[in-house]
């Protein structure tokens, strides 16, 4: 439940006019005026307790979201006690008075979804928020449930519960910055750019000594400062009657009294006396630099300049450091920059992965160059609307949702909270409209070239919280009734070659998602040649007929968008998400880069060395090494569902252009393909794009691609991959599901909800994080194919707590299998879950076309939409427990662990659950 992400992500949603870009190739105007685009409405009052709240309505689903903001993160904390703001973000989670029990048992009761970012919470440095999503009609239940933790937590918490979460923060702090490559960055930047008793010199989740020492007075003298309706900000939004809203806040928040006055650190910005250099060692497989520059607060009048500067210099294939170190040079394997400010300073980032060979000091002096040029020279007129019109998309995109991570309700939040205003979208129009080239040189020159900045260089180790009337919380009251939801309206078309078309019109924003899916994917790949889907999409966009990777990337750039590229299993898609007003050019660029790719060889081995990289760096990260050998072990290592689709350094080694041009040819077929639209537009207008781009596309259908009987590694062992000094050890269950269009599908899913992979309270969850505190958190997934499926559970637990861990996931799927058959509770929750939390997967453009092409590369009709609740409410109790004795079987299971061998084997060994056999990275046996 903690983000720490930079606050680009909000200062990039920007309220802005959208300026169509020039065509290629046209002069360059100087832009005219934004037009007025629909004002965000709301209403804003604030109670005589203090608490503030904004209402905005929205009726596009009959969904209604409560968000609220603290003005508390970890800069209120000190050092020694550092970790508390984010400790008592769980606790908020762990019941009140009058709601007993888990919070998120309340949450998912309402049809909050968790696993669609529908409920969570997060701490920043600099305040802690609480959101939850749910069907229309449950908002008196929301505020009930979200007041009495305001009202009643300390009289639930006690030492248990408190502890409990200590051991849980612990091993996300584990799981997070330990037992991730590099994860330590973070607070290697945070501690060396500020000083010691600066309330940034601190990571949000707090030192392992802090934590243990903490207690649980602490955490309540810590609620009682800083949760109080004066230090909050509560945003309503949605499909609700705005007078009902006013009533129930008064009702369940009005008679909270309010907390201590509160003083506000000041403005303190780092300053370094000259350049600082940290070199790290860890076990990783290339070495990678973090340069950052101490830079502003947000909101200063830089800040807009130093975004806008972030995207000239990262932000595609085109762009300075991109072109240089990536694509020219081939020095980096990868590169970014970001502005990261926050309410008292900021600090701009570069991050650049060192290929094999490559030089640390070379990157670093070539990105200072590159600054220095930006600095003297300022970024061109070309660069400059490039990253306006980014930022312009970034808006659109995020006034999709209402709520969930940087939606409307995040950004009224934002500014109330810091600004005590908000209504300060004209604001942000006018900073980052007004942004010039010179007055981005000149921030660059002041922030950026400089020698005040701070260097962390990663190397691979060489060794190894009134007066109105009192109200009854105990009287609960009723969750409200479901407002009636619709499936997106899917409308069809097919070209004269097969291809067909699939639109839902949403004319609320102007924008649009396109997504091209055809069906050929990894199961296609030649053997020993595992990999070759996957590189094929990776370079596909390098190089067309016409456009070469520069160009092409130019193109989109200039469109305000990217080409996203995927390859699955079975297979492919090519997707663009922009604004509706670049549809048509950008139409003309997917077609020529799905139709006439070259495959150029110089890109390819490019490309090819990258990849190479990237599997180097997934032999060092224990959750990558689990995601490639699990399908091993259930299908088998030559298996088309088996072999690993991003292949190995083996195979990839050994794939040639000529494969891909081979790959391409005989799989993109347009009797294969379809093209999805989703936003502003009609299905006469996407179907008349489709004939004019790709009517002429010829070939017919692909072959289906032969999947043979799985040969599944053999169960009753434990297939162990050595990882030393891994602060965690991730393990994995695994078994045989049952495909999308199978009889037992819904009532497998809703088996699969109880176990692990439904809301929070599922059975692994409330087990290893809950009660034991092993783990930051335990799920369970399917990942259906058209021939079968893998079933799996996961969770990354404490490496002195392996043995024990292991043994409860034995003990969960036991239970599940028929020893603790899911009750009538347990499937009317998950029940619930599933389809009051439904309407929450179709709020933007882009997850619609991902959910339609899914069905479509699955052989399922648009109409699977409506007919998913139907049939998960029609699921029987009987039909559940069947599926659970049908396919949890124990005896089938195969159980994967990645962790130290040293720490764990033993304890592993005293279980007596099978055979120990050792794995290598590409999960064959170790010599």
């Amino acid at each position: 439940m903690l983000r720490t992400s930079p606050r680009s992500a909000l200062a990039s949603v920007l309220l802005v006019g959208l300026l169509a870009p020039a065509p290629p190739g046209a002069a360059q105007a100087a832009p005219a005026a934004p037009p007025a685009v629909p004002k965000v409405e709301f209403e804003h009052y604030t109670l005589p307790n203090g608490l503030d709240v904004i209402l905005h309505v929205d009726r596009k689903l009959p969904i209604v979201h409560v968000n609220q903001w603290f003005h508390v993160g970890s800069k209120n904390e000190r050092r020694g006690r550092t970790g508390f703001a984010h400790l008592f973000e769980h606790m908020m989670f762990q019941g009140s008075k009058n709601a007993p029990g888990e919070y998120f048992a309340y949450a998912d009761r309402a049809g909050s979804n968790l696993s669609e970012g529908g409920v969570n919470g997060t701490t920043s440095n600099d305040r802690t928020n609480y959101f939850i999503t749910a069907p229309a009609g449950k908002l008196e239940y929301l505020l009930w449930l979200e007041s009495d933790r305001l009202a009643t937590l300390l009289d639930a918490i006690d030492e248990t519960k408190f502890r409990n979460q200590v051991d849980v923060v612990r091993n996300e702090r584990r799981q997070g910055l330990e037992n991730t490559p590099y994860g330590r960055w973070h607070k290697l930047l945070l501690e060396n750019l500020y000083p010691a008793e600066h309330p940034y010199s601190w990571t949000v989740i707090g030192a392992h000594e802090d934590l243990a020492a903490a207690s649980l007075d602490d955490v309540k003298e810590f609620f009682r400062t800083y949760y109080s309706p004066n230090n909050l900000s509560l945003v309503i939004a949605g499909d609700f009657d705005p007078a009902e809203a006013r009533r129930l806040v008064e009702k369940y928040f009005g008679s909270i009294p309010p907390g201590p006055a509160l003083d506000r650190p000041e403005r303190a910005r780092a300053h370094l006396q000259s350049e600082k250099v940290v070199d790290a060692f860890d076990r990783v497989p290339q070495e990678r630099v973090y340069m950052a520059w101490p830079i502003v607060e947000s909101f200063h009048p830089d800040e807009s300049s130093l975004d806008l500067a972030a995207l000239v210099l990262s932000d595609g294939l085109s762009s300075r450091l991109q072109k240089l170190l990536v694509y020219d040079r081939q020095l980096a394997s990868d590169v970014s920059a970001f502005a990261w400010t926050m309410e008292l300073a900021g600090q701009f980032v570069v991050i650049a992965t060192a290929r094999p060979g490559a030089s640390l000091q070379e990157i670093e002096s070539l990105v200072t160059a590159e600054i220095a040029r930006l600095a003297k020279e300022g970024p061109t007129a070309e660069e400059l609307q490039r990253a306006k019109t980014k930022q312009r998309y970034n808006f659109v995109t995020g006034l999709e949702r209402v709520g969930g991570f940087g939606g409307k309700s995040d950004l009224l939040n934002f500014y109330n909270t810091f600004f005590g205003e908000p209504d300060m979208f004209a604001a942000d129009v006018a900073r980052y409209e007004g942004v010039s080239a010179a007055s981005m040189k000149g921030a660059v020159a002041r922030w950026l070239d400089t020698d005040e900045r701070l260097l962390i260089r990663f190397h691979p180790e060489t060794s190894e919280r009134s007066a109105a009337a009192e109200v009854d919380r105990a009287t609960v009251p009723p969750i409200g009734d479901d407002r009636p939801f619709q499936a997106p309206e899917v409308q069809t078309a097919k070209l004269a070659n097969g291809m067909e078309i699939l639109v839902v019109e949403r004319r609320e924003l102007p924008k649009a998602a396109v997504t091209l899916v055809t069906r050929a994917g990894a199961t296609a790949d030649a053997p020993g040649k595992d990999g070759t889907a996957h590189l094929a999409m990776q370079v596909i966009d390098r190089g067309t007929a016409k456009l070469d990777a520069l160009e092409l990337e130019e193109e989109l750039g200039d469109l305000g968008t990217s080409l996203q590229t995927f390859a699955g299993r079975e297979y492919s898609t090519l997707t663009l998400d922009l604004l509706a007003s670049s549809l048509p050019r950008a139409m003309e660029v997917l077609a020529e880069v799905a139709l006439r790719p070259q495959f150029p060889e110089a890109e390819v081995a490019r490309e090819r060395q990258l990849q190479l990289d990237a599997l180097a760096q997934e032999n060092r990260n224990a959750n990558g090494l689990a995601s490639r050998i699990r399908p091993m072990l259930v299908f088998g290592p030559d298996h088309p569902y088996g072999r690993p689709a991003r292949g190995l350094p083996s195979t990839m080694a050994a794939i040639t252009r000529d494969d891909l041009v081979r790959y391409h040819s005989e799989w993109w077929k347009p009797g294969s393909s379809a093209l999805v639209f989703v936003g502003d537009v009609t299905l006469e207008q996407a179907r008349k794009l489709a004939e004019q781009q790709f009517g002429s596309w010829s070939g017919g259908a692909a072959a289906a691609v032969p999947v043979p009987e799985a040969k599944p590694a053999a169960s009753g062992r434990i297939y162990l991959v050595d990882r030393p000094d891994a602060a965690q050890t991730v393990v994995v269950q695994s078994l045989r599901g049952v495909d999308r269009k199978h009889a037992d599908y819904y009532a497998l899913m809703l088996a699969d909800a109880v176990w692990g992979g439904g809301g929070f309270g599922n059975r692994l969850n409330l087990n290893l994080r809950e009660d034991k505190g092993y783990a930051y958190g335990a799920s369970s997934f399917q990942l259906p194919y058209n021939h079968g499926a893998l079933w799996a559970a996961q969770a990354g637990v404490q490496t002195d707590k392996t043995k024990e861990s292991v043994v409860e996931f034995l003990k969960e799927l036991e239970g599940l299998h028929g020893e603790r058959p899911v009750s009538e509770q347990e499937l009317a929750d998950a029940k619930l879950n599933r389809i009051r939390g439904y309407s929450q997967q179709f709020e933007t453009s882009s997850r619609i076309a991902f959910e339609l092409a899914t069905l479509w590369q699955l052989g399922l009709p648009p109409s699977e939409l409506e007919r998913d609740p139907r049939e998960t409410e029609a699921t029987t109790l009987e039909a559940v427990n069947a599926a659970a004795r049908k396919y949890a079987l124990p005896d089938q299971s195969v159980l994967l662990l990645v962790g130290d061998r040293a720490k764990i084997e033993a304890g592993l060994r005293e279980l007596d659950a099978g055979e120990i056999v050792v794995l290598d990275v590409e999960g064959k046996p170790a010599g």
